[in-house]
């Protein structure tokens, strides 16, 4: 009898150890997963510009390089030989939070005489310069410039709206939904640019050097 209850004894004596190992276990797991992780390093977004730029109107592609001198990030532009026409482009300021920042309009035609209107726009998070009245469509558009990933499609009746950015600019494609089927070649021939020079080479030198 005696020897049944010293059994009962120890094995409730072994239980109470295992028990308090198994908290202790459980509190140094909770303890090591509450450490608080190191902060990422978040970049702050592109500052709008305090200073006002005079506006630019042209009407010859070759003039194109006047734009790409006067915005702050790479320009959005049609390769040449391209098979698009140029028509006109003129860059301007916008009043937006903090400052200023600075829009590219860009009217080109294809071979048919079909407008295709490219955007550029500073800095990257000015969002609210797109239009309103579209709506997403369930399926991305075609890559922009190169870019991995697939632009935002968006569609209202009449026109068709791209939309890609990068961590300095939004570039933006609008046409008409007539050419719905021909918006991937269309949108093939686009490139990014920067004019020697310009604040775009400048950022585009001091990532190489870092």
């Amino acid at each position: 009898m005696n020897n049944g209850k010293n059994l009962r004894k120890v094995l409730v004596r072994i239980l109470q150890i295992l028990f308090s190992v198994a908290m202790m276990v459980l509190l140094t797991v909770s303890l090591i997963l509450a450490k608080p992780q190191e902060e990422k390093t978040v970049q702050p977004a592109t500052a709008a510009s305090s200073e006002a730029v005079p506006a630019v109107t042209i009407d010859n592609e070759n003039d194109i390089p006047q734009l790409m001198s006067t915005f702050p990030a790479h320009l959005m532009s049609f390769l040449s030989g391209s098979g698009m026409d140029f028509v006109s482009a003129t860059a301007y300021d916008v009043v937006i939070p903090g400052g200023f920042g600075r829009v590219v309009n860009q009217s080109w035609q294809t071979a048919e005489g079909d407008p295709v209107t490219i955007r550029s726009i500073w800095p990257a998070d000015a969002k609210n310069m797109l239009e309103d009245g579209f709506h997403f469509m369930p399926y991305g558009g075609p890559s922009l410039f190169g870019n991995a990933s697939p632009s935002v499609r968006m569609e209202n009746d009449s026109t068709i709206r791209l939309h890609a950015s990068t961590d300095e600019a939004l570039y933006v494609v609008l046409l008409p939904r007539s050419l719905s089927g021909q918006v991937s070649s269309v949108c093939s021939s686009l490139q990014l640019y920067y004019a020697s020079g310009s604040k775009a080479e400048e950022e585009d030198n001091n990532r190489n050097n870092n």
